[in-house]
């Protein structure tokens, strides 16, 4: 039996005391343990001194502040289960937990019946405070944990993204670039092997055309045209769409593309609305104003560190004809 330290009304356990207190005399469990319960240094860590935490009515504050501490603890018996067997109901209760696929499916009865979703992280309240937990927080995947993931999807059949994953990608992707933010260290990984792209002076380019531009231009004080501000909006058929120029010296605004690549696509339209905006402030550079640079001429500018390039770009110079 346990009694009441207030007003003196006996309970048979410590839980019916603690609620007793908690609704009648309006006391936390932490407050009346220690004004009625505590013993010397109850609160003190046995081995530094330091404060320990509370850990309920019926344990009061832990022996130790610390994982540290509780290792340098002498009076704890480590090997009180040294030998011990489980009860055989224990083990029987375990062996029919084992079943993953039940736990399941119990568990996704359970969250339907009391929240209407099979998942805590549909439910808009735990949506916002997982939300709020994790906003500005970004765990970067290194590349042996990009691998694990692919294979494991490979392996379960669910590499496929979704149409609602592939406008996040596209979303996340758009903000990337329109925010002009540090693209280096994507240098050594791009995966169009089609063009010769890199890196000139902390611009990227993704042609030799561009290249060939902005060492032409070297004495000029070119900037990326990848931010909000110079993006084009044009419409295709139904669809509306946008792209961004390649580059600014803050005068004029250049698209660099090859003559053979004008009529490509939406190449036209990109340009008739480039000129519709900027007017005579937009310019279109193809090999004729701006004349591919040679071959000798990057070799020597990749060995002296001034233009970086992936892989497949060193590959492709074998075929550079300039």
């Amino acid at each position: 039996m346990e009694n009441c330290k207030i007003c003196g009304k006996e309970f048979k356990n410590l839980k019916s005391l603690s609620t007793h207190f908690n609704s009648k005399h309006n006391i936390q469990s932490k407050d009346y343990y220690d004004l009625f319960m505590m013993n010397e240094n109850g609160d003190k860590c046995s081995v530094c001194g330091k404060m320990t935490k509370f850990r309920g009515i019926g344990v009061g504050y832990l022996n130790n502040c610390s994982v540290q501490c509780r290792n340098k603890n002498k009076t704890i018996n480590r090997g009180y289960w040294a030998g011990k067997k489980q009860s055989n109901e224990m083990i029987e209760k375990r062996v029919r937990n084992t079943n993953q696929k039940n736990k399941e499916i119990k568990r996704k009865k359970t969250m339907l019946d009391k929240y209407g979703e099979d998942n805590p992280a549909k439910v808009r309240s735990f949506k916002e405070i997982i939300s709020s937990k994790n906003k500005g927080k970004k765990v970067v995947r290194d590349e042996i944990w990009q691998k694990k993931i692919i294979n494991s999807k490979k392996n379960n059949g669910t590499l496929v993204h979704t149409k609602k994953t592939k406008e996040k990608i596209s979303k996340s992707l758009n903000n990337f670039y329109q925010n002009n933010r540090e693209r280096s260290k994507y240098c050594s990984i791009n995966t169009n092997k089609n063009h010769f792209c890199g890196w000139y002076r902390n611009l990227y380019f993704r042609s030799s055309l561009e290249l060939s531009f902005l060492i032409r231009n070297y004495d000029k004080k070119m900037e990326s045209c990848e931010i909000e501000k110079f993006r084009i909006s044009y419409t295709v058929g139904d669809k509306q769409k946008g792209y961004f120029p390649d580059f600014t010296d803050n005068n004029f605004i250049y698209e660099i593309k090859p003559s053979s690549l004008l009529k490509y696509k939406d190449n036209q339209i990109k340009i008739k609305r480039g000129k519709e905006i900027y007017g005579e402030k937009f310019k279109v550079i193809t090999e004729q104003e701006c004349p591919y640079i040679t071959k000798s001429m990057i070799l020597e500018l990749i060995d002296s560190g001034e233009i970086k390039v992936n892989p497949s770009s060193l590959k492709r110079l074998k075929n550079y004809k300039h």
